[in-house]
C-alpha cells in the first residue's frame, strides 16, 4: 500500500487513514457508479477514508473547498445558518450522495458519532473523462434537491421527532396484525390443533376462506383433485404455509388510509410490495430451498414501515401535502420501523431481517441464501437498485445466477409474467 500523500490542512491530516476505500464501496455512490471499472479502480488508489470522533467539524458553514463528502459509516448533522438540523446515517439512501455538495457550502457539517468518511477533490474527478461524460446529471439534480431541503426540513424533522419520542417513552403507534391472523398464530402454536380447529378460526373471515381453499388448488400444490373443505385446504398446505398465506391475505386491509390526501401514496406503496412479492415467489421456485408462501410473504413485508410512517403523517399535513419532505421520512424511517413491526407480530427472524435489510444492496453474510437476498435480488429484477449492477450485488451471486446473466441484467425471470401475473392475482384486493 503506497503511503498517504502529503496534505495541506492539519484537519485533513488528522482525520485521514491509511485505508483506500475499495472500488465497490465507490460503486455505490450516486456520482460515481457509472464509472468504468478502470477509472474507478485508479480513482481508489488516490484518495483515502477520513475518520472523526463525536464533535468534530467535517465541513464547515460556508466553506468554498472543492471536493466532495460523502459518508460511508456513522452519523452526521448538518446545520443551516437559521439553525435548522438534519441528520443523516449512513444506512440512508441519501448518504449515497455527496453531503452539502454546493460551494460555497449551505451547511456545517458535524459528526453525531464516530465517523468514517471519503473526501474526494474535483481535481481527481476531473483527470478522468469518464466521470464528466457520467456524472453532470447526478450532480445537477443533487444540487437541486439540496437547494429545496431547506424548505422540507422543518415538516420532516418535527415528524421524525415525534416518531422518535414515542419510541423512547414507549407510545410509538405501530400497525396491528389483522385479528385472523393473530388468532391463527395461536391455533397452530396449540399442540392441541389440528386442521379442523385452525379452519373453524379461518372461516369467520370468508374472504380470506375462499383464498386459502384457492390456494390449496393451485399447480403449486400440484393439486389433482379439487377440494372446497377448509379442513382439507389446512392439511394439504400444512400449518405453517396456511399461517404465512393467512397473514399475507390479512395484510391488504393495513395497506389503507382514510386521508384523501395520503391515499394515493398507500396505493402505491400497497401495488409495490404486492408486485416484489410476487417477483420473490416466482424466483424462489426458479433458484429453488425457499418456502414460496414464505418468499410471498418476504416480498410483501419489506416496506412495511412505510405504513407505519404513513400513519404518522396523518397528523402532519404539512407533510402529508409534501411529497419530498414525505419520500425523505418514508426513507430513513421504514427500516426501522418495519423491523420493529415485524418483531412484535412475532413473525420469524429471517422476516424480521428483510424488513431492516431489503435495500442493503451491498449486504454481505455467511451461509446460505436468505429470504433477504431473495427479496433485494427481486427488487433488482424490477429496477428498484436503479443504477446498480446486478453483478455488484452480492446477494445475485449467493442466489446461484451465474455471471454471465449478471453482467447481461437479470433474465431469470424473462419468461415468467404469466407466473408473477398469477402470483399478483392472489393478492388481489
Amino acid at each position: 500500500m503506497s503511503s498517504p500523500p502529503d496534505v495541506d490542512s492539519a484537519k485533513t491530516a488528522m482525520t485521514q487513514t491509511s485505508a483506500h476505500p475499495k472500488p465497490a464501496v465507490l460503486r455505490r455512490l450516486t456520482t460515481l457508479r457509472e464509472l468504468d471499472l478502470d477509472a474507478i479502480e485508479t480513482l481508489s488508489r488516490k484518495i483515502y477514508t477520513h475518520e472523526a470522533k463525536r464533535g468534530d467539524t467535517l465541513l464547515d458553514l460556508g466553506a468554498d473547498d472543492d471536493c466532495m463528502l460523502y459518508l460511508l459509516e456513522g452519523r452526521c448533522k448538518l446545520v443551516a445558518e437559521d439553525g435548522k438540523t438534519k441528520v443523516i446515517s449512513h444506512e440512508d439512501p441519501s448518504a449515497n450522495a455527496p453531503i452539502a455538495r454546493l460551494r460555497p457550502s449551505h451547511y456545517q457539517v458535524v459528526a453525531e458519532s464516530p465517523v468514517s468518511y471519503l473526501r474526494i477533490e474535483n481535481r481527481l474527478l476531473d483527470q478522468d473523462s469518464s466521470f464528466e461524460s457520467s456524472s453532470t446529471f447526478s450532480l445537477v439534480n443533487y444540487q437541486v434537491d439540496e437547494r429545496d431541503d431547506l424548505g422540507h426540513l422543518d415538516a420532516e424533522n418535527r415528524l421524525t421527532l415525534q416518531i422518535y419520542e414515542d419510541l423512547n417513552s414507549d407510545r410509538l403507534l405501530l400497525p396491528s396484525l389483522p385479528n385472523v391472523a393473530i388468532r391463527i398464530g395461536e391455533a397452530i402454536n396449540d399442540e392441541n390443533s389440528d386442521a379442523r380447529k385452525v379452519a373453524a378460526v379461518i372461516e369467520t373471515d370468508p374472504a380470506i376462506a375462499l383464498k386459502i381453499v384457492k390456494a390449496a388448488n393451485s399447480a403449486r400444490f400440484g393439486a389433482v383433485s379439487q377440494i372446497g373443505d377448509v379442513a382439507e385446504a389446512v392439511a394439504r398446505l400444512g400449518m405453517q404455509n396456511t399461517r404465512f398465506l393467512v397473514v399475507t391475505f390479512a395484510l391488504r386491509e393495513l395497506f389503507r388510509t382514510n386521508s384523501r390526501q395520503l391515499e394515493k401514496r398507500m396505493m402505491q406503496l400497497w401495488e409495490h410490495s404486492r408486485r416484489i412479492a410476487s417477483v420473490a415467489q416466482v424466483l424462489s421456485s426458479r433458484v429453488g430451498g425457499f418456502n414460496s408462501h414464505e418468499a410471498l410473504l418476504a416480498g410483501l413485508v419489506h416496506d412495511i414501515g412505510g405504513i407505519a410512517v404513513i400513519g404518522y403523517a396523518r397528523d402532519f399535513p404539512e407533510v402529508a401535502d409534501d411529497p419530498v419532505a414525505l419520500e425523505s421520512s418514508i426513507r430513513s424511517l421504514r427500516s426501522q420501523l418495519g423491523g420493529m413491526i415485524l418483531s412484535r407480530w412475532k413473525l420469524p427472524g429471517e422476516l424480521v431481517n428483510v424488513a431492516k435489510e431489503s435495500e442493503n444492496w451491498y449486504r454481505e453474510h455467511g451461509g446460505d441464501a436468505d429470504y433477504t437476498d431473495l427479496v433485494i435480488v427481486a427488487q433488482v429484477q424490477e429496477g428498484v437498485a436503479e443504477g446498480i449492477a446486478p453483478s455488484a450485488v452480492p446477494a445475485v451471486a449467493r442466489l446461484g445466477i451465474e455471471p454471465p446473466e449478471m453482467n447481461q441484467g437479470l433474465t431469470l425471470l424473462d419468461d415468467a409474467h404469466e407466473e408473477v401475473a398469477a402470483a399478483m392475482r392472489q393478492l388481489t384486493a
